[in-house]
């Protein structure tokens, strides 16, 4: 998998005093708002408008602030009430500059913010659409759960704003769990129960966070230990850095009775939180690997979070078995060459004929031929997991690849090369990769360590 960059989103903030106003947000005339996002990499994505510019906003239980950290091109965004903070971000960097910004507008469908603020972060690195293949422009925060009954129905890839969350309860509530939750600095945390390496079921109090794309994270400590079976990764890169860690499994995850086994578990490395407070007594995250296997209502007001399993729930825990992290590195025109038939063309005679078929095409000395140029997507190769199938084969770091199993790699998304290595252990890869000007080919086979 693409490494879990947005694990970015724990936030310590070296500023205090900075209030939100409440206010009436819904605009609609209806009791229910309905607002469709996309589903990439397990992380919600929203289109909104902030001070009347659309983004692309990722939708985070996990912040207890907005951010933006990337700019629409050809477009610009006034801010109102700006002034400068410091931020620590989760990684091994060092503290970035930002500025907070008040009295913004934010909309969404029928749902719209006056009072909206929001953390402006200028550190050009953070660049998000490198590593979804998506143009991400910021997080929307604790600030949109905290006034009405927030459904996310994943199966469907749709949030619902609900006015009256008791006429809703009385009627779906029946049909879910309901689990207290616990809100410190409006961040949601529950418990769970897992087998982790011992064989012995203990509890595990987990921030519930919209934002990671992994399934599970866990701190290890005196108590919480990774198993002996793991891979060394990258897990992701914050606002600080990379952040590096390991990756294993739990024999099961049980979330008040649906029980997951083998789910992927993340240890990530202890010096990528030194400069962070953890809550108390929290032991990890529960992000959108597991999270997108239920259906949920958020009902912050009464502390009280409700959810049942979806078409997701038996969906196998996959990850890059190949070892390699693909990351977008811009584009590059692509002609296509398309043929115009002109009167005597054989394609132009053969449409007159009786025995033409539909869907043929014949070309010769009197087709005329023109080309659409398109941009296409760049992809390189920005890490390799050392032992792994890529880096065994030969393949490096800056690697820009040209074509995967005989397919050219502009025709892939981000997600449809995850998504491949992800696939079925044993699968051989055919890949050519630009090194130094050159096309080189490398094979091998997507192999299943944990």
């Amino acid at each position: 998998m693409i490494r879990e960059l947005l694990n970015l989103l724990l936030i310590c903030f070296i500023v205090s005093n900075m209030p939100c106003q409440g206010q009436n947000k819904w605009k609609s005339s209806k009791n229910k708002i309905v607002i469709p996002f996309e589903l990439t990499h397990n992380l919600i994505i929203v289109n909104v408008k902030v001070n009347d510019v659309k983004l692309n906003m990722l939708l985070d239980t996990g912040s207890d602030k907005n951010l933006l950290f990337s700019f629409p091109e050809n477009d610009s965004i006034i801010f109102y009430e700006t002034r400068k903070v410091k931020i620590n971000g989760l990684g091994n960097g060092e503290s970035l500059e930002a500025y907070v910004s008040n009295n913004n507008h934010m909309e969404v469908k029928g749902y719209s913010d006056d009072k909206f603020q929001i953390l402006l972060i200028t550190e050009q690195n953070i660049n998000l659409v490198n590593k979804l293949g998506l143009p991400i422009n910021g997080i929307i925060g604790a600030s949109f759960f905290k006034d009405y009954l927030v459904e996310i129905n994943y199966q469907k890839k749709n949030i619902y704003l609900y006015k009256d969350s008791k006429k809703i309860l009385s009627k779906k509530a029946s049909k879910y769990i309901e689990k207290e939750v616990k809100i410190v600095g409006d961040k949601p945390y529950f418990d769970v129960f897992a087998k982790v390496n011992d064989g012995i079921q203990k509890k595990y109090r987990l921030l519930v966070d919209t934002g990671l794309g992994d399934g599970l994270w866990l701190f290890e400590n005196d108590t919480i230990k990774c198993n002996k079976l793991y891979i060394n990764d990258v897990l992701g890169r914050g606002l600080g850095g990379d952040i590096e860690g390991k990756k294993a499994r739990v024999e099961a995850l049980d979330l008040n009775g649906f029980i997951l086994k083998e789910a992927i578990v993340a240890y990530p490395d202890s010096i990528a939180f030194n400069q962070l407070d953890i809550t108390k007594g929290r032991n990890g995250s529960l992000g959108g690997q597991i999270m997108k296997r239920f259906n949920w209502f958020f009902d912050y007001n009464n502390k009280k979070f409700y959810f049942k399993k979806n078409k997701y729930f038996d969906d196998p825990f996959n990850y890059n078995m190949s070892g390699i992290e693909v990351q977008h590195m811009g584009l590059t025109w692509v002609s296509e060459k398309v043929g115009i038939s002109n009167e005597n063309s054989s394609y132009a005679n053969s449409l007159n004929s009786s025995t033409s078929t539909k869907n043929t095409l014949i070309f010769d000395e009197h087709t005329e031929f023109k080309y659409n140029y398109k941009l296409k997507p760049i992809f390189e190769i920005y890490a390799i997991r050392p032992e792994s199938p890529a880096a065994l084969a030969g393949l490096k770091v800056g690697d820009v690849i040209y074509s995967i199993n005989g397919k050219k790699a502009f025709d892939y998304t981000i997600q449809k090369i995850t998504d491949l290595f992800q696939s079925d252990e044993g699968r051989v890869i055919k890949i050519e990769v630009q090194r130094k000007g050159q096309i080189m080919s490398f094979k091998f086979k997507l192999q299943k360590i944990i």
